[in-house]
């Protein structure tokens, strides 16, 4: 899509900045599986008995864990490991189920044909065992299958995530396979907290959170990447799942941040996929561009949502995104029950009910549904960028936030 400024318009445009891709990833993995971060290395865990579960991120993560499963489950065969006593689970957290193409472009068909392939579900209750709970209270309820294995190794990428402020580490199991009533907690206490004080930030109350909750399983190592804007991996950190995710969080810091020069009245945030399969996740637009919105601004979203707003979870749809303190209302009245839902509601009604407006424009979501649940709506850009305008007049500040998704907007100082 293109877009047309009147002359003389104050923008800039965000982009991620060039980083160059790995040349031998086999290489690169095999010298990492040996020379961990704060863990002794894999075959020093791992013996001819073990039971071993890979859990790897979902259909909506970019992680090309085609390219990593070849190589890891070779190393663990190389210790004598028998392939029935490897098994790969999809920890989709609380997204659906793949279908059988997703599923298969992201471990890739040899493994998937040759692999017992499990899908975590995290309101299947009869397959989910409670461990008590965290330091906070919040009730642990993983996967039995994933607990049974001796070991679990963790394969994510890392990048500037709203709920808990970078993916990756930890999140492999909360809330990869924890169940709902967890996975309700840690994104109810994310909500308490606005997208400044959490996008980006290694230090936060919700990832210690998702850490505890992780400490009780035998999450063992983790294989996470940093991406760059290619998609192709630029850097690998394995090892311990807080401190190899620390080091991979500062790192990711510097591929995804974005110097921004000034404050926007209007922010035209750019969606591809697959971040733009739901409204669930294309909001991960809306939440970077919170960063560099004025109070009042305009953010334009261009988003596909081939699958609407969320079918995992009606609530937001029948809700629409409403301010902190009506959602939190809701909540205390028992008039919402999913707060995985609520949160998420919290998180974007934050930002586009409470601090500025957004226009979306989207194949997926038709404008009677747009404007039901609180955007404003318009068929194409140009006319969003002309309505925003008139709103703004042309002497409006423009960020043009592309890949918004995992763009980290830093402010200058």
């Amino acid at each position: 899509m293109e877009i047309d400024l009147p002359k003389g318009i104050d923008f800039y445009e965000a982009k991620i900045e060039e980083f160059k891709s790995i040349d031998n990833i086999k290489y690169a993995i095999k010298e990492k599986l040996i020379k961990p971060i704060g863990i002794k290395n894999l075959n020093d865990i791992i013996n001819s008995n073990s039971k071993i579960v890979i859990l790897v991120d979902d259909y909506t993560r970019l992680t090309p864990a085609y390219k990593i499963l070849p190589f890891l489950i070779n190393e663990i065969k190389n210790k004598g490991v028998r392939k029935e006593n490897i098994e790969i689970m999809f920890a989709l957290g609380t997204h659906r189920k793949p279908t059988i193409e997703e599923a298969i472009r992201k471990i890739g068909e040899k493994i998937y044909k040759e692999y017992s392939i499990l899908y975590h579900d995290f309101r299947d209750y009869k397959n989910l065992k409670y461990l008590g709970k965290t330091r906070l209270g919040t009730p642990i309820y993983i996967n039995k299958k994933a607990l049974q294995a001796d070991l679990l190794i963790g394969i994510g990428m890392i990048a500037p995530h709203r709920v808990c402020g970078f993916s990756g580490g930890s999140s492999i199991i909360q809330p990869g396979i924890s169940g709902e009533e967890t996975t309700f907690y840690t994104h109810w206490l994310s909500a308490q907290y606005s997208g400044i004080e959490i996008l980006g930030k290694i230090d936060n109350p919700v990832k210690n959170e998702m850490n505890d909750v992780a400490s009780k399983t035998n999450l063992k190592f983790i294989i996470n990447v940093v991406l760059n804007k290619n998609n192709e991996i630029v850097e690998i950190f394995t090892g311990d799942f807080i401190k190899a995710w620390r080091k991979g969080a500062e790192f990711s810091s510097k591929v995804y941040g974005v110097k921004i020069p000034f404050q926007a009245d209007i922010v035209i945030a750019d969606c591809p996929p697959p971040s733009d399969i739901n409204m669930w996740q294309a909001s991960k637009s809306i939440y970077a561009s919170e960063l560099v919105i004025k109070p009042g601004g305009t953010i334009i979203l261009l988003a596909r949502c081939i699958e609407g707003i969320s079918k995992e979870h009606p609530e937001v749809e029948k809700f629409g995104y409403l301010g902190f303190k009506q959602i939190k209302e809701l909540v205390n009245e028992g008039k919402i029950k999913d707060l995985t839902a609520a949160a998420h509601i919290a998180h974007v009604g934050r930002i586009i009910k409470d601090k500025a407006e957004c226009i979306l424009i989207s194949s997926g979501i038709k404008k009677e549904i747009a404007e039901k649940v609180g955007f404003k709506y318009e068929e194409n850009p140009q006319e969003a960028i002309l309505k925003a305008l008139e709103k703004h007049s042309k002497e409006a500040k423009i960020v043009i936030l592309h890949n918004a998704p995992t763009t980290l907007p830093i402010l200058k100082k």
